[in-house]
């Protein structure tokens, strides 16, 4: 409504679908408003402004310059996590920090693009493959073995977030091929 931008059934068919995926996901239910659960909620709610705010600015400024403010503010917010306490870190841990940096960096700048490139209902989704890259680690590093229904939930999220993307491809292409001319 923000951006005044169409939104077709099919789109909101798989946003619903994948946001069914979510729920079967975090299963929630009795007991499970936790503040863990206000704060996910939280962070969906600013990502999905912050994700208008992009999409806005993008029509005046370019995807690098918005990527520069972007991170300029996360660095000056955790900059601000400091005064709780610092401790210098050792060489390998530093590298690693770096590394983590630069890859942030990396994706904020493609995150950003993307917003330019294609309305917020059909990138933001991909924000919640997250969930699974999640599950892959948490099994890969910590051997969290995945439930039924992460399974199930997770399958759902990427099917939704692949059925947004082939069905863009698809629009895309229609728009893109001239109708033919009648003679």
């Amino acid at each position: 409504m923000i951006l005044k931008e169409k939104v077709g059934i099919h789109r909101w068919s798989a946003l619903i679908i994948g946001f069914v995926g979510v729920l079967i996901i975090t299963h929630p239910g009795a007991g499970t408003l936790t503040w863990g659960a206000l704060f996910a909620l939280t962070n969906a709610v600013l990502i999905s402004t912050v994700a208008i705010a992009i999409r806005r600015m993008s029509m005046t400024e370019s995807t690098e310059t918005l990527t520069l403010y972007q991170m300029s503010i996360m660095t000056l917010c955790t900059a601000g996590l400091l005064t709780l306490g610092f401790r210098a870190p050792q060489l390998r841990d530093a590298l690693m920090i770096a590394l983590a940096g630069v890859g942030n960096g990396i994706a904020q700048f493609w995150w950003t693009r993307s917003l330019s490139l294609a309305p917020p209902s059909a990138v933001v989704p991909f924000n919640y493959l997250s969930l699974v890259w999640a599950m892959i680690l948490g099994f890969a590093v910590w051997e969290d073995v995945p439930t039924p229904g992460l399974l199930v939930g997770s399958a759902i999220v990427v099917a939704s977030g692949l059925y947004i993307l082939w069905r863009e491809t698809v629009h895309r292409r229609r728009r893109a091929v001239p109708a033919p001319q009648r003679g």
